[in-house]
């Protein structure tokens, strides 16, 4: 048998070398797999742009402040002022409880007090009393008049020193004398300046119905202080003369002004050092005078009954509810003959506050005074603009997840916002104009260090329907400086330039051709491609 084939594959061995070229070629036809790779580029220019990191967060509209209205005298309600939903002003009486005891006994108390003071002259007395309480009072006018009007004339002063006739530059051609005139005036100035400043700061402190020895420390003090502004303008007024005699400024329009301005501050300045004093002579003299009316009864008695008056004053001044602050009766229980509890109603203020919560992450990146914007499920398109006003020091732990408040303080107010509402803010962390910026996916990072794909020149179009430009060179890799990072785009320090063409995605196709699962013949091969025959496979790989 096997001869036979030898020999016939001897006696026809053209035809036989035909058919396994045949059957090798059409082997290697079906069964190879053809793969042609394709790279495209999606490009972008470098530009110059915004950038801003944000962090967001959900919770609810409350009011800047909130307050429960409380009587603090018990008994029937007989009076109520408001309604709920009434916008109040600060003082409004809200509700009033049953007084008549309390006046009675507040009677009682000045009958008491009036027994142990009580002279064969009464209306005297009186007359003394009142005259002493008018004394305060207009020793504290005397006080509020002062502050009011040495604030300009302070900054008045100031000017003159350091833009007008006795600024630096003006009194570098002057004597020595003139310039040890100027030093000396500014430092009164500075000396004034000082001591109305702790004046004031008393004075924020206290009301017409402080303590009558805390108000006459406070016209003691201002007295003083009046001795201090009134020396700063007089020195001022001498350096000023010297000035422009000295200077040959005699003829300037502007100095006849200044200088009338100083000689009314001057007199001004030396009406309140009189007017002071004599509040304060004022005041002596009135308690002595009163004292010396009363004399005769035992002094602890008497500031007994003084306190005991005082108290029952108290108490009837607890029976009145009022206004502590402008705002809104968000409730209001209180009505007439009622028991007054413990509460009769809440009092909000107009100025509203979202609370939101975040999260350890993202406190970090939060600050006092950041800009925020805020919207409400409750009311669409409504957008208000706020900052943050004020940040929890201390989380609070809930499921070993760590949150913290933080409350932003609207810009506006707006009447469909209503306390209890849900919000989301917006809070810009972060933000940077007119740097270089790029796609945060046409960066890459290996080994610690930042670098971006890039072209000398941009690439031709796409083709229509396909993504990104196919390039005969390869991209070169450029070390990058980051700076900002935002949700989607990156700022660039250092490595590329405005108009730099930048790799934002790169795209990679493969072409495969491969047979199908029937065995080939001859037929098949010589003939083309018929059942079984190649199919064509596309694959795409993106790098980002």
């Amino acid at each position: 048998m096997i001869q036979k084939i030898k020999i016939f594959v001897l006696t026809h061995r053209i035809m036989v070398g035909a058919v396994v070229v045949v059957v090798a070629v059409g082997c290697y036809l079906l069964f190879k797999k053809t793969a042609v790779g394709v790279t495209r580029y999606v490009t972008s220019t470098v530009e110059k742009g915004s950038i801003t990191t944000i962090v967001t967060g959900t919770g609810q509209v409350e009011a800047s402040n909130t307050i429960d209205l409380k009587p603090k005298a018990t008994g029937d309600i007989v009076y109520v002022g408001v309604l709920a939903g009434q916008t109040v002003r600060k003082g409004t009486l809200i509700a009033s409880v049953d007084s008549r005891d309390a006046k009675a006994a507040l009677e009682s108390a000045k009958i008491s007090l009036a027994k142990l003071t009580r002279q064969p002259d009464t209306l005297t007395l009186l007359q003394k009393e009142n005259s002493l309480t008018k004394s305060y009072n207009d020793g504290w006018n005397t006080v509020s008049s002062y502050l009011n009007d040495t604030t300009l004339m302070l900054s008045n002063l100031e000017d003159i020193y350091s833009t007008g006739y006795l600024r630096n530059n003006n009194i570098s051609g002057s004597t020595q004398t003139g310039r040890n005139k100027v030093s000396l005036g500014e430092k009164s100035y500075y000396d004034a300046k000082s001591s109305i400043d702790k004046v004031n700061k008393l004075y924020k402190t206290l009301s017409r119905s402080s303590k009558l020895e805390d108000i006459n420390i406070l016209i003691n003090q201002a007295y003083d202080s009046s001795l201090v502004m009134s020396t700063a303008v007089k020195n001022t007024e001498s350096a000023f003369n010297y000035i422009v005699t000295d200077l040959s400024y005699e003829n300037s329009p502007d100095t006849t002004t200044t200088r009338s301005n100083i000689s009314s501050w001057l007199s001004d300045s030396n009406n309140f050092v009189d007017n002071l004093l004599l509040s304060i002579n004022s005041i002596k003299e009135g308690t002595i005078s009163l004292s010396d009316t009363i004399t005769g009864s035992d002094e602890l008695d008497i500031r007994s009954a003084q306190l005991s008056v005082q108290l029952k004053q108290d108490a009837v001044n607890d029976c009145y509810v009022y206004a502590p602050f402008d705002g809104i009766i968000a409730t209001l229980t209180a009505k007439v003959g009622q028991s007054s509890g413990t509460s009769v109603g809440t009092l909000i203020t107009k100025q509203k506050i979202a609370t939101i919560s975040l999260n350890e992450v993202d406190i970090a990146k939060v600050e006092l005074g950041q800009k925020a914007t805020l919207t409400f499920d409750a009311v669409d398109g409504l957008t208000i603009t706020g900052e943050v006003a004020e940040i929890d020091s201390v989380g609070t732990v809930s499921q070993g997840v760590v949150t913290y408040t933080v409350k932003i303080s609207f810009d506006t107010g707006d009447n469909l916002v209503k306390p209890g509402m849900s919000v989301s803010a917006t809070i810009i962390t972060d933000m940077k104009q007119d740097v270089l910026v790029v796609p945060s996916s046409a960066i890459k990072t290996q080994n610690g260090i930042s670098y971006v794909s890039t072209f000398a020149s941009p690439l031709a179009a796409s083709e229509t329907g396909m993504q990104g430009s196919i390039s005969l060179t390869q991209p070169e890799q450029v070390e990058v400086g980051v700076g900002l990072v935002g949700d989607t785009s990156t700022e660039i320090i250092s490595g590329l330039k405005e108009g730099n063409i930048i790799v934002t995605k790169t795209i990679t196709s493969t072409t495969t051709t491969k047979t199908g699962t029937q065995a080939p013949s001859i037929l098949n091969s010589v003939g083309g491609n018929r059942a079984g025959a190649s199919a064509g496979a596309m694959r795409a790989t993106f790098h980002d």
